[in-house]
């Protein structure tokens, strides 16, 4: 999709969202997808909702809804719904009488095209990871900062990510050791931020501002103008640090435990 002229509304974000899914977790080991009007189910089928996720916009219909909610609760697989506000209340409803728990509004946040410089500690290096090793460090990263298990992340997130078109992965070292990882997706001259990580042992250090500055900076030194995010709350000051905006406030429902929201 060219985003090039397209003000990042709430319905364009839904769709660079379902893009940037796809895209993020589409090398998991045990990758599967379905999609209907206003409805995408991107599962890694790994025992960690955050894995599993179904994006709910506008056009989406309550029977299909219900239906992908279904199929997920018969295979006991944990899950999260993120609902966009243009898809209206009655999702909410459904959610609930299936049994998933209300776990947090979720920004969806703006970053518009002004010029960046790298900031935060100024003693981590970041680098755009390739290979094996750096993805183990990646894991690493994730598997401290939302304690999931990290033969779960290694599926979902392998190395063979790093060579994805349209994908990069950055990790912060400090002395040597992986301190951060974020991963960025590419749709034209926007992107897309996920998986937002500092090791638990190093959080509010200014490690997240050094990692995610520098990708930004290097992003931007490669023609990309624009960023979106769905924050966290361990991350929103951060990303408002960065003049991030909020555009829309999704709501996101879960089965089973988030290890984000």
């Amino acid at each position: 999709m060219n985003t090039a002229s397209k003000t990042l509304s709430e319905s364009v974000l839904r769709r660079l969202t379902n893009n940037a899914v796809t895209m993020f977790l589409g090398e998991a080991a045990r990758y599967e997808a379905a999609a209907r009007p206003g409805l995408q189910l991107a599962l890694c089928n790994e025992a960690v909702a955050d894995m599993n996720m179904l994006v709910v916009g506008a056009g989406a219909d309550h029977d299909h809804f219900r239906d992908m909610l279904n199929s997920c609760l018969h295979r006991q697989l944990p899950f999260l719904a993120i609902i966009f506000p243009e898809a209206g209340e009655a999702f909410d409803d459904i959610a609930a009488d299936l049994g998933l728990a209300y776990a947090v509004d979720f920004p969806f946040m703006v970053r518009d095209d002004m010029p960046l410089e790298p900031s935060g500690h100024p003693d981590v290096a970041v680098v755009c990871a390739s290979g094996a090793e750096d993805a183990d460090a990646s894991a690493d990263v994730l598997v401290s900062a939302y304690s999931m298990p990290k033969d779960s992340v290694l599926r979902a997130l392998p190395a063979s990510l790093l060579d994805s078109t349209g994908v990069d992965v950055y990790v912060a070292r400090s002395n040597g050791e992986a301190v951060g990882s974020v991963t960025l997706t590419y749709h034209g001259d926007t992107c897309g931020i996920w998986a937002m990580g500092t090791h638990a042992s190093r959080q509010r250090g200014g490690i997240g501002l050094r990692l995610l500055s520098t990708a930004m900076a290097q992003a931007r030194s490669n023609g990309i103008r624009r960023f979106f995010l769905g924050a966290t709350p361990a991350g929103y000051r951060l990303y408002e640090s960065l003049d991030f905006k909020t555009v829309c406030t999704g709501r996101v429902w879960v089965s089973g435990e988030s290890h984000q929201a």
